[in-house]
């Protein structure tokens, strides 16, 4: 009895951590998209639909997270996202796309940085290829996001869906956690699962997760080798443009917070994302991954749509100041005309002299 209502408390303090990280994620990106539409300097371009695009992104991931609450398990070669779809508010069908559509949001997060360093790049180096980013052509830069996104959507539908071996595992291991809680009817499951045992007990390997895995890792490291390139490139090509005695200080401070940003929102999901699921998937691998890493990356994950935007609105000087003002209920002062204050001498008796 008593175990069950701790697992209970646990599970209602985590839906409370969920439903708190999901409103300030959507608060805090809303304003973002706000002040970015309002109050980008005008030098800002094309980057700024590139701004909004990832904050509109984690706005909507926040509120699915929430609507879905998808947890991790992790156990042996196990590492799994698990849905409960009687607690999900989309009827069955809708809830297990949405579980897929979540590690499809994940290769969208790390290709949206890729195009923002490769942005990042052309604007410092003032590349030919900028123009790519114009009007219509936009366009086509952002289908490469979602086109990485599909991909990983296929991975996670096609080849992590469960079979009948691992469900028996789950059945062992997976509902004794939950105290029973749960029916195993209700629960809709996706991940790799590497070493599995048959009907009558003996282990095979499960190849078709190591391909599904050589796909999501390919596609990771195409993305890290873009942002190491182009980032590096582009912190040279910054470097040269500070020292330029032709361009404007206003012009070089604002590289300099853009590309400072960008490097924050790089470093929130590697340590928040990244970091985490490679280490689940390496002891994954090995047969040795714990409930602990599962549990880590459940509640890391629901943080980064909430952190991520922090750097934009503290680093850019227009939103900082924006959001101080707001913060402070400052008015904006107009300067008075010189026909204003010679009217306000005019009218106010002189102070006595000492």
């Amino acid at each position: 009895m008593f175990s069950e209502i701790r697992v209970i408390f646990a599970e209602k303090t985590r839906a409370l951590f969920l439903d708190a990280s999901a409103f300030f994620a959507i608060s805090i990106n809303f304003i973002l998209i706000i002040l970015i539409l309002t109050k980008s300097p005008k030098t800002l371009g094309a980057y700024k639909y590139l701004m909004v695009y990832i904050a509109f992104f984690e706005l909507a991931y926040a509120g699915l997270y929430v609507a879905e609450k998808p947890t991790f398990f992790t156990k042996d070669s196990a590492f799994l996202l698990i849905t409960n779809t009687k607690n999900s508010i989309f009827p069955r069908r809708i809830s297990m796309f949405v579980e897929e559509l979540f590690i499809g949001f994940y290769g969208l997060a790390m290709a949206i940085l890729a195009i923002h360093f490769i942005y990042r790049y052309l604007a410092l180096s003032s590349n030919i290829w900028l123009h790519t980013f114009e009007s219509w052509k936009l366009v086509l830069w952002l289908m490469f996001p979602i086109a990485n996104a599909g991909i990983w959507w296929f991975v996670a539908a096609v080849i992590f869906a469960g079979k009948e071996d691992s469900d028996r595992y789950l059945k062992k291991f997976y509902l004794p956690l939950a105290q029973h809680l749960v029916n195993f009817e209700d629960i809709y499951c996706i991940g790799p699962f590497y070493y599995l045992k048959d009907v009558n007990g003996k282990s095979y390997i499960n190849w078709i997760s190591f391909q599904g895995t050589a796909i999501s890792l390919s596609l990771i490291c195409l993305s890290f080798t873009t942002m190491i390139y182009f980032g590096s490139k582009g912190y040279k090509s910054m470097s040269e443009l500070m020292s330029l005695s032709t361009v404007s200080d206003h012009v070089k401070n604002i590289h300099s917070q853009l590309f400072k940003t960008l490097i924050f929102q790089t470093m929130i999901p590697v340590l928040l994302m990244h970091i985490p699921a490679t280490v689940t998937y390496i002891t994954s691998f090995f047969n040795v991954s714990s409930e602990i890493f599962g549990e880590i990356l459940d509640l890391s994950i629901a943080l980064y749509p909430v952190l991520n935007p922090l750097p934009t609105i503290f680093i850019v000087t227009s939103y900082r100041k924006a959001v101080i003002d707001l913060l402070c209920c400052r008015k904006k002062i107009v300067p008075l005309s010189t026909a204003e204050v010679t009217n306000q001498m005019a009218t106010q008796p002189m102070a006595s002299t000492l």
